[in-house]
């Protein structure tokens, strides 16, 4: 399965659509989230929109280079099933 890499700045939402759109099958998209050093809610509601769009289309998500409080974040909301970390 081809992966794809998605940084999360800047406006990832129409930038993962249009990525999905030209894919005839489906693809493993990497969200990149080295940069969430102290995750807020809105970076978990972000990465749950992110998630529910790509497995709506068919697509598997990831997130690569996840530390240890988005970790624990992740596993607190529910969300670490939704999102494996790589």
């Amino acid at each position: 399965m081809e992966t794809l890499e998605l940084a999360l700045h800047p406006d990832p939402e129409p930038r993962l659509a249009a990525l999905l759109a030209a894919r005839a099958s489906p693809v493993r998209v990497a969200l990149l989230v080295a940069d969430l050093h102290r995750p807020a809610p809105a970076d978990l509601q972000l990465l749950a929109r992110l998630a529910l769009a790509g497995r709506r289309a068919g697509h598997r998500m990831v997130l690569r280079g996840a530390g240890p409080r988005l970790r624990l974040l992740l596993r607190l909301t529910g969300l670490a099933e939704a999102l494996p970390v790589e």
